[in-house]
């Protein structure tokens, strides 16, 4: 995007408000809050973007769109663009002849560490101004900051979710030096919003994984965030197939099996890569042809991934859901179409359907048809239908990659060890890996199934895509729902709570909608408690500047400057102190 005019990159009420206050105010105090979530299980939220947005657009922006250019220039665009589209006298211009006349931009910004989490309802950012000429500026820069940093945020909640699932089944099934950082990806790329939003997206997700498919990602979070990808970890990229590189070796090659060797022996000797695997037969291939290369995948120096891209992500990494019959009394063994027929009465069955058991080392396929009884209702002429009982069609079965999935596959193939905690690993020369259709409830259950087959969760890596940045999937009682996220996820609005008049006179503001109580803003100036977790407004600002101490709100710019940088380990670590 070139140079515009910061100023211009508004919405265009915002230009006129400099007109519209009380005259004679000479400080504005407005914050930044997360008011409230719409996620059920969710009441803190991590601030992550405002160093980046300082640098981008107050920083940067300012001095390249607006200082830096002659004087008429700037105003001559501005002018242009609002005169014929607000109208001739709908606003004035003199202010920003003034600001740039001034030099520099004069606010103050504070706010609670990046990577901090914070309470829903406690503000996260303070603006104010520190020239008594601009009041104006301060909630001109609304809309940017706005604009920039919700989806940044929520990207990096999507993180954080994920990275609790993780950390959980990772603490049950894997050693202690797994590293849950390493468990999962942003494959969200192609599918956000535009360059710009995927790479904010997926510098916020790096504050909770190290893999990510989108590049430039480090450059920003190097440009912003005070790293450097040559000595320390910002994050890591991965090599892998795709599609067009598999089908054209297929049509030279005439099969699979040729490019499937050449990468392990030529192209990738000495390095892990994934391969897309489900381009014709992707059972075919796991079960047929890797066989035919296990001594290239053992003699090779790095992992194998194995990638399925089609089909239930939770049945190709982890198999078909099975319930694992635990009879003390062997009622299975000994009446199973009665255990069957209480098993289905139980779960209140209401369709056809087919389940897989377990039942000591057996596997059993069974088909429940549901048997429909039929009665005149007592006080109408009509009938209504009842499940009667149910006809189940028993089979044993041997057991097979589509029933217990990939990871147990390559265990069938390439063997496993057995780590601290008791659980399978499979060797290190062997992953499975998917990428698609992934989401907090999908990685769970795969991770899930994995531990009732007796394997770590560190066997598979998956890749996380914009589904997950962009919407929540919930599944509850009332079925299924979708949650896009949006600026109104957490509420995000800056607003004006404190002003002073020309003789410093302190004015408490604040705005309390009758129709929507959680559309209530602070009242005065705040003092954010140390934890994040509760705030007191109803200060002056020379309150809030004697009692800094005890305040989590902290200066990061003024007048221009950059007055506090965090790295990126910083930041990850306010995040996840205890790491």
């Amino acid at each position: 995007m070139r140079n515009y005019n910061p100023l211009l990159l508004i919405d265009f009420y915002k230009s006129t408000h400099h007109e519209q206050y009380p005259q004679g105010l000479t400080k504005m105090v407005s914050y930044y809050t997360p008011r409230m979530s719409r996620l059920d299980d969710v009441d803190t939220v991590t601030l992550f973007g405002l160093q980046a947005f300082i640098k981008e657009y107050l920083i940067d922006g300012f001095n390249a769109g607006f200082f830096s250019r002659p004087e008429e220039e700037v105003v001559a665009e501005y002018e242009r663009v609002l005169d014929y589209t607000l109208g001739k006298g709908a606003y004035e211009s003199q202010k920003i002849r003034d600001l740039h006349q001034l030099g520099f931009l004069p606010l103050r910004i504070s706010a609670v560490p990046e990577g901090k989490r914070t309470k829903v309802g406690v503000p996260q950012i303070e603006i104010t101004n520190t020239h008594p000429n601009f009041v104006w500026l301060v909630n001109t820069i609304e809309t940017m900051l706005s604009c920039t940093m919700w989806h940044t945020q929520v990207s990096a909640e999507v993180g954080y979710r994920y990275r609790q699932i993780v950390d959980t089944w990772v603490a049950k099934t894997c050693d202690d030096n797994a590293n849950p950082r390493k468990m999962l990806g942003d494959f969200s790329m192609r599918g956000q919003h535009s360059v710009e939003s995927a790479i904010k997206s997926s510098a916020a997700w790096t504050l909770s994984f190290d893999n990510t498919a989108t590049v430039p990602a480090i450059m920003w979070l190097e440009d912003n965030y005070n790293c450097d990808v040559t000595k320390d970890t910002v994050a890591y990229g991965a090599i892998s197939t795709e599609h067009s590189v598999m089908c054209s070796n297929y049509a030279v090659d005439g099969d699979e099996i040729t490019h499937i060797k050449r990468l392990l022996t030529e192209t990738y000797p000495n390095h892990s890569f994934s391969m897309v695997s489900d381009s014709y037969d992707y059972w075919r291939l796991v079960t047929e042809l890797l066989p035919q290369c296990k001594e290239e995948v053992l003699a090779h120096n790095g992992t194998l991934s194995i990638r399925g891209d089609s089909g239930d992500p939770i049945e190709v990494i982890a198999g078909k859901e099975i319930h694992y019959i635990d009879d003390s009394e062997n009622e299975f063994e000994k009446y199973p179409h009665s255990y069957l027929d209480e098993w289905a009465r139980d779960r209140e069955l209401e369709y056809d359907t087919t389940e897989y058991f377990k039942y000591k080392d057996n596997y059993y396929k069974v088909d429940f048809n549901i048997e429909w009884g039929k009665e005149r209702g007592g006080y109408t002429d009509n009938n209504y239908y009842f499940v009667d009982g149910y006809n189940t069609k028993i089979e044993m079965i041997a057991p097979n990659a589509e029933l217990l999935g990939t990871v147990w596959a390559l265990d069938q193939i390439f063997g496993h060890t057995i780590n601290s905690k008791g659980y399978k690993v499979l060797n290190p020369k062997v992953k499975a890996i998917y990428g698609d259709s992934i989401t907090p409830q999908r990685c769970e259950e795969i991770y899930r199934r994995l531990e009732a087959q007796g394997y770590a969760v560190n066997n598979v890596a998956l890749g996380v895509g914009s589904f997950s940045m962009m919407c929540l999937e919930t599944i509850d009682d009332n079925g299924t729902r979708y949650n896009p996220y949006t600026r109104d996820t957490f509420g995000i609005a800056v607003k004006a709570t404190y002003a002073e008049g020309k003789n410093g006179n302190p004015i408490n503001i604040f705005k309390q909608p009758k129709a929507l109580a959680w559309k209530k803003s602070q009242k005065g100036c705040c003092i954010v408690a140390l934890n994040g977790m509760s705030y007191v407004d109803e200060n002056t600002y020379f309150e809030t500047i004697l009692g800094s101490d005890n305040n989590l709100l902290k200066p990061v710019f003024a007048n221009g400057l950059l007055l506090k940088e965090y790295t990126l380990d910083e930041v990850r670590k306010n995040l996840y102190p205890e790491a």
